[in-house]
């Protein structure tokens, strides 16, 4: 079974941050680097347990993206080319918290795929 978590793209990370912080009442978490972690239920963030993320925009990141979270990112993304999907990019190291890659299923759609470290 997996988890679906979800990211969105920002040009101005604060920006965003205050939007959907006083819109929806979000509460958020910025990373020692350029990435936000957020939790739409308001409560204080989990690090290990967020329900998503606000990302700089980029190649891949232009829109909503949702995050995969899998057993093992080297496996799913082989599946996904077997099923005729696209991988993007070299899987990437995010921090302490584990390694992602993004993916195009077999109709286009980019998806993040998310395998936390073990600790």
């Amino acid at each position: 079974m997996t988890r679906v978590k979800f990211e969105l793209p920002a040009d101005d990370l604060a920006r965003a941050t205050a939007f959907y912080r006083d819109v929806f009442g979000w509460s958020a978490q910025r990373l020692p680097f350029d990435y936000v972690l957020v939790d739409t239920d308001g409560e204080p963030v989990d690090v290990n347990d967020a329900d998503g993320g606000i990302s700089p925009r980029t190649e891949f990141v232009r829109g909503p993206v949702l995050i995969i979270d899998v057993p093992s990112v080297d496996d799913v993304a082989r599946k996904v080319e077997e099923a005729g999907g696209v991988v993007l990019n070299a899987k990437e190291r995010v921090g302490d918290y584990g390694v992602s890659q993004y993916v195009k299923d077999s109709e286009g759609t980019v998806l993040c795929l998310w395998e936390s470290v073990q600790g």
